[in-house]
């Protein structure tokens, strides 16, 4: 399961992504967390209107409209990617808009369990041994199974943590070997053992 802050970095980094899939645990996290954002903006909102001598009516006076500006798009790419994760095309979004039972549906549909299996739009996120190969990036091919684990954001924050520190004779080395690799195989089209 998708830990809240890993949902939440997710929600705003992927925020007009409306390819990929999204998780349950990754949807529930980030809509809990803002509807208690909402919650709070909207007690403050309320007490600033009856304590203040003379009411604003200026809409982005208040805190509630500025958070439903913010979270619009991201919030709607989110559940397009929860759509896809159900194995719904995002185009099911808009049966929001009929009257009443159109937010129903769409509840259920968010609620479904994942599919399970590779589909239109990708590997499912929970699975650990799905993993991004290079050639992937290029189109070349489908999504590879290998057994590293998957991706956790921390491991990127470590990495940023580091770049003051000069690099080791033995990594300067592997990256220079890494660039003439590719150099070879993906800009002369040689073969690499060559």
């Amino acid at each position: 399961m998708i830990p809240p802050h890993t949902a939440l970095e997710n929600y705003f980094f992927r925020a007009f992504d409306i390819s990929g899939r999204a998780t349950r645990a990754e949807f529930w996290w980030v809509t809990v967390i803002l509807i208690v954002f909402g919650v709070i903006a909207f007690v403050m909102d309320a007490y600033t209107i009856f304590t203040a001598p003379v009411t604003n009516y200026n809409p982005m006076a208040y805190l509630t409209p500025f958070l439903l500006l913010v979270t619009f798009i991201p919030s709607t790419t989110l559940m397009i990617r929860r759509l896809h994760d159900a194995g719904r095309s995002g185009m099911w979004y808009f049966v929001n808009s009929i009257p009443i039972i159109g937010p129903i549906w769409l509840l259920v549909l968010l609620v479904l369990p994942s599919d399970t299996e590779h589909n239109q739009w990708g590997q499912p996120p929970q699975d650990p041994r799905a993993a991004r190969t290079f050639d992937q990036f290029n189109g070349q091919g489908k999504a590879q199974v290998s057994d590293s684990k998957p991706h956790d954001a921390r491991q990127s924050y470590a990495t940023l943590l580091r770049l003051e520190d000069d690099p080791s004779p033995e990594e300067v080395a592997e990256q220079r070997e890494q660039i003439s690799d590719y150099y070879r195989t993906r800009v002369l089209g040689r073969n690499s053992t060559a």
